[in-house]
Formats: structure tokens, sequence, C-alpha cells
């Protein structure tokens, strides 16, 4: 039942794996992490709050101290902070004349916009102060935070924040602290590279010719002079160095066994060490220190699951800050003791040490939507309360030059799904392509098994809901998922049609697969999926009672064994035989075999019941699906014999061949698109689908945000 042709098109699944790293969100497991200091803050809130409730003099009376408590426990304990911001605003509309909970609403406002960052925290004091001079406590709160804000401003000068573009194009890299150049990958010739920003031109630093080479997390050294990057192809997963200087690349680090794959996250200050992630194939992943001079590795913590891939040094190399469940954390390396710097209980990310080592740059939804703040840091322990930089600030970092600049990646990237009709004789297809849903960037179409329905995930990021296309009606109703984020990955019906699978993860769970129900929008998980590095492929039996997928082999991790697991019992079990997509008469696999190195594929048809394995196509290069009647395989060609890559557009045709021989036809559609993802055909055989990504990534830079 393994591999699925119909979700994942031939020869990309590689492509998709490297973009896996693109196209997911910042923080790579959303969701609220919960924790005891948590747990015990809300339960001393609650009963200061009942306190306050039972010294009031009326139900009536205390209206306003009630509401005020509310709006405090979303400023202090759930940290969101516009609800704190919409509850306050709503204290003083309503009990303008209570004048002690008017001056504490308005006392309040300023610190929330502190937070935030806004210039109307000191508006908020100076209006408490004339306008409720009574009220002796709160204005000399109210007078000591202006006085510290007006510091504050005169410290940091006339700065004004700016940000541009500087380059549209690969983001797998980050900027060099001297901010002539960031690093890159070639697609076409899978060769790590600089984009020297300066000129706009890409430089090679390895000549390898290897197309089918994965390159990413790619990080330049602190003298600019060598770049860490990850490298991979069929036979090896390394962790490498090359210089800028011409010379031969070093591998530092070659995975087996237990070990999937490594990300480089950041260069000791020196030069002379990386903190490297070590991503195991079970999921877990360990933060390591490796010598670039002999490649050994230092264990420095086992961090486990669900956390986003970050960290960076201190400028003089004394801590590392990173991401915990609690918040963000700094590791001594002398000591090897880490520590926490701040709470923070949304989703959360360091993405970097400014120059100066005064302040820590990090990403946190704690005002109830994603933002970059600033943590000042002294000897290691954080001073006064986080500061609001900006609002949506990309999606990757891409790190600090040492002038201050921060540069950061921005996802335009765009998907579609296309739908035409065809002539259920003939097959062939008797209208244009034309978007199949009324919303925009959508990816990965199922039809459901009847046919009156088909669904498709939003692809913004981070992605949280599917949508419901009714083909009789044209009616689409939106399913969202809650606290989890869906995964690069195919959606599938369940043979029952009562609900749509996809990959997603949530902090501290992992990457599971997700059961939607397509009638209440309940969402529970089926089960969770080992760490497949790249593009989960699933299919269901008739019974939907077991699902079946590849896992990745736990001693070697370039094998994959093909599983069932049973819903019922978990249990799972190895699949023997051949491999392939079911005919929907279940006669028959479809399945197939790369040629000269993953350039071309050949399609095969074997018997379910025995026997050898038939050719139908050679130098095949697309996406496959079976016809209704399981008398034809559809698929998808490109004009021109040329490798899929991302930015650039290749010409495709629609094509099908009959199961019982004989040549193949064109059906008549042409596309031009970049990366295909899916091709399905409706059950009863009358529309195909189609769907396609326009990759348009940028780099970013916010310069001028700095304290003086």
């Amino acid at each position: 039942m393994v591999p699925d042709i119909n979700s994942v098109p031939m020869n990309l699944h590689r492509i998709f794996t490297k973009l896996n790293l693109t196209f997911k969100g910042l923080t790579q497991a959303d969701g609220t992490f919960i924790n005891k200091r948590h747990t015990m803050k809300t339960h001393l809130f609650l009963i200061f709050a009942l306190l306050l409730l039972i010294g009031s003099v009326s139900a009536q009376d205390n209206k306003a101290s009630v509401s005020l408590t509310a709006a405090i426990y979303e400023e202090e304990v759930t940290g969101n902070l516009d609800k704190a911001v919409e509850l306050y605003l709503n204290i003083l509309k309503n009990y303008p004349d209570d004048r002690p909970v008017a001056a504490k609403t308005l006392y309040h406002l300023g610190l929330v916009n502190e937070k935030m960052g806004k210039q109307k925290a000191s508006d908020y004091f100076t209006r408490l102060i004339k306008t409720y001079p009574d009220q002796t406590e709160m204005v000399a709160l109210a007078k000591a935070k202006l006085a510290t804000l007006v510091a504050a401003e005169g410290a940091s000068g006339s700065l004004t924040l700016t940000v541009r573009r500087v380059w549209a194009g690969d983001v797998t890299g980050k900027v060099s602290s001297d901010g002539r150049f960031v690093s890159c990958t070639d697609w076409e010739t899978g060769d790590i590279a600089i984009h020297v920003l300066t000129n706009g031109q890409n430089q090679r630093l390895t000549d390898g010719n290897n197309p089918d080479a994965i390159i990413e997390y790619s990080v330049p050294s602190p003298d600019s002079k060598s770049i860490a990057y990850y490298w991979s192809n069929d036979d090896s997963y390394d962790l490498r160095v090359v210089g800028l200087d011409g010379s031969k690349p070093k591998v530092l680090k070659t995975s087996g066994k237990e070990i999937h794959h490594f990300i480089p996250i950041a260069w000791s200050p020196d030069s002379k060490y990386l903190l490297t992630e070590f991503v195991k194939t079970g999921g877990n992943s360990d933060m390591m220190l490796v010598a670039v001079a002999d490649g050994s590795a230092k264990l420095l913590k086992e961090k486990g699951k669900g956390l986003p891939s970050d960290g960076d040094f201190s400028p003089e190399g004394r801590y590392i800050a990173w991401s915990t469940k609690q918040g963000i954390s700094l590791f001594e390396l002398q000591t090897g003791t880490e520590s926490l710097l701040i709470q923070d209980q949304s989703n959360h990310s360091v993405l970097g040490w400014a120059p100066g080592g005064k302040h820590i740059l990090f990403s946190s939804e704690r005002s109830g939507s994603a933002g970059a703040w600033l943590i000042q840091v002294t000897d290691g322990k954080a001073q006064g309360e986080p500061v609001f930089v900006k609002k949506d600030l990309g999606f990757l970092p891409m790190g600090f030059t040492r002038s201050g600049a921060f540069y950061y990646a921005v996802n335009n990237n765009v998907w579609g799904i296309k739908i035409a009709e065809l002539d259920p004789s003939s097959g062939k297809v008797v209208s244009p392509l034309q978007s199949a849903f009324k919303y925009g960037n959508m990816r990965s179409p199922d039809f459901s098994p009847d046919g009156h329905f088909l669904a498709g995930i939003v692809g913004s990021e981070p992605s949280q809901a599917v949508i419901i296309h009714s083909m009789d009606t044209g009616e689409e109703r939106e399913l969202k998922v809650g606290g989890w984020i869906i995964d690069m990955g195919q959606l599938q019906w369940m043979p029952d049609g009562k609900a749509i699978v996809v990959p997603a993860s949530q902090a501290g769970k992992g990457e599971n697969l997700i059961r939607i129900d397509v009638q209440t929008g309940q969402v529970t998980s089926l089960m969770t999926l080992p760490t497949l590095g790249g593009w989960p492929q699933f299919r269901f039996s008739g019974d939907g009672n077991i699902i079946y997928y590849s896992r990745p082999d736990s001693s070697n991790m370039n094998e994959f064994t093909p599983v069932a697991h049973d819903l019922r019992s978990g249990k799972e079990t190895i699949v023997t035989g051949e491999q392939g997509v079911v005919s929907p008469d279940g006669q028959n696999l479809l399945t197939s075999k790369s040629l000269d190195g993953y350039k071309t594929q050949a399609l095969y048809i074997i018997p379910v019941g025995g026997g050898e394995a038939r050719e139908l196509v050679k130098a095949f290069r697309g996406m496959a699906s079976w016809t209704p009647d399981s008398r034809h395989i559809v698929f998808l060609k490109a004009i021109k014999e040329e490798e899929q890559v991302p930015y650039k557009d290749t010409k495709w045709q629609l094509w099908r061949v009959a199961v019982d021989g004989g040549e193949p036809e064109p059906l008549g559609l042409n596309i031009t698109g970049q990366l295909l993802g899916s091709l399905k055909i409706q059950p009863d055989g009358r529309h195909v689908v189609i769907d396609d990504v326009g990759v348009n990534l940028e780099v970013w830079v916010m310069e001028n945000f700095l304290p003086k």
C-alpha cells in the first residue's frame, strides 16, 4: 500500500523533504505549554479573585472590580495582551465613574502597551495623572513609569525601525556576520552557495553536480570564512563544513544507526564549535557541541520532542540561549547548568543574541499573535519585561550582523488546486483548468469516497484549517484544527466518508495523524508518526481499521519499512511482498521504479494475487492515478525531460495508458507549474484535480531597533 503515488509526485519526495523546512512555520511544534509553575500561578490568582469577591459590598457595586480582575488575569496569567487591552477599554467605557478602578485600569493599559512596545503607554500614564489626581497611589506609580519611559526614549535616541527586502530566492541559510552574503543552496546543481548581497550574484562553494543532493540549514561562521550545513543524498546524511577559499568540504559527522539527520544551529564566537541538533529516528533530539577541528561531539542536553530548532551563543561565548517548554532558557557552557531566563506559555523561539550581548531577540505569541520581542540580559539574568519589536516577523530567522541588523525570511508561497472536467468514456479533458475552491492558497486535494465532496488544506502558515467543497452545490465549509498545526503531507478521506485525516503537530505530542470529523469538526489523534524527514505517506484499508505507512528503520535511517498499523489495537506489523497503490477493483498494484538516479521513473503493474511486474510506461516523470474503472492509469508527464527545480516552471501534459497494454495517449491538457503536488480523479471519472505551488521566498532585513 506504500508508496502512494496518487499523493506524492514521482521524484519530488526529496524536494518536498527539503522544502519541509521552508513550508513550516517559525516554530516547528506549536500549541500552549503547561507546567506546574503556570498551574500554581493560576490557582493563586483565582484564590485572590475569590477573596476580592468575598470582600465586596455587593455584586452590583463590584462589577467593575470583577471586570478588572478578569482583565488582569488575561494580562498576567494567560499572557493574552490583546484580550487584556480589549477588557481594559471596556472597563473605561462602562465604569468611568468608579475612580479607583478606572485609575488602576489606565495604569494597566500603560503596562500592557509598554510590553507590546506601543507609544500609547506614555499616553495612558499621562491620562491617569491628569484625570485621577485623587488616586494618589496610582498617580505615583504612573509618574515613576512615565519617568522610566522618558529616560529610555532619551537613551535610545531617535531611532526609527525600518524593514526592507534584500533578495527573492532560497532561504535555507543565514546571513554572514559582516552582512556581505547569505548562505543558500543551488537547487539545480545540489551545491552549497552564497548570495552576495552587494552585487546580487550567486557563488557556488562546491562542485558536486549532484541535483539529487539535499542541502539546508546552512550557517556562516562568525569570521565569515566557512559555512556549516546539512548534506544528504541516497547514501549519506552528513554534517559538513566548507570554506569560502575553494577548499573541499569537510565531513564532521555522518548519520547512522539512531541518528536521522543533523541541524547546525549556531557557531561559537571563536568559530571552533557548532551547536548542532542531532535528530534521532524515533523523533527525539539531542543538543550537541561539535568540534570543527575533529568532529568530536559533546552532549549538552537531551532535548526530546516538540521544540523548535533554535539557539544562539552569547557574544562572549559564556551562554547559549534556547527554547524550553517553560520559555527561554540560558545554558552556561562552563558549568553545564541551565536556568530559565523568561517564562513564556505561548509559542516561542530564540531568534538571535544581539551584538554587544545585552539583548536577546525572540519570537512569541504572548500578545495573542506572533511577533518579535527583545529581552535585556545582564550576567545571565533578565532585566525588566520583554519589549515588543515587530509583529509578523517572517517565518525563519536568518541571523544578526555585527551592525545589529536582523535578517529573516518571508514566505509568499502560494498553493493552488485546479480542476478540469473529463469525459468519463474517453478520459479526454473537456474544460480548461480553473480554481477548484473559492478559497485561495489551497493544497493536498482529495475527493470523498462518494465523489460529492472535495477537501483541501489551507496553505497559509501556520496551516490550521481544511476546506470541504461540495461538488454538487459549490458550498464550502471551513474546519479548524484547534491547537494542531497541519504539516506538509497528504490529506486523505477515511473510507466511510465521515472524516478526513492529515499529518499535524502539537507541542509535546510530536507529529500525529489526526482525524477531523466532517460533520462536527471534532479533532482526535489516530496515531503518532515517527520522524519521517519529509512528506508523510499513508493509506487506509478498505474498512478504515488499518493505516499503511513507511516507518524509518531504527538501525539504518536510509531504509524504510512498510508497516500496517491497527487502529483498534495499536499493534504494528511489517508488510511483506510488493508495495504499491491498489486498483479500485482490487486486482492490481501500481508501482514505480526510479531510473538514472531518480531522473526518470517507470510505471509497473503487478497482479495482487501474484505474478510478474509488467512495465506500462518508461521514462515517466510526474504523478499517476488509477481511473475509477481500473482500466487506465492517468499520469502527468514533463514535456521536456528536465529536473523539477523550485523557482523554475516546468511544462506538463496529462496522459493515460491502458492497463491491458497499448501506447500512451495525451488527454488534451497542458500545464505549466513549478512543483506539482497531487493528481486525483473523481470517483465518477468526471473531474481531475491537480495542485501546484508557486515558490516565492524572500529575504528581509530589520534595522534600527536595538536600544543604544
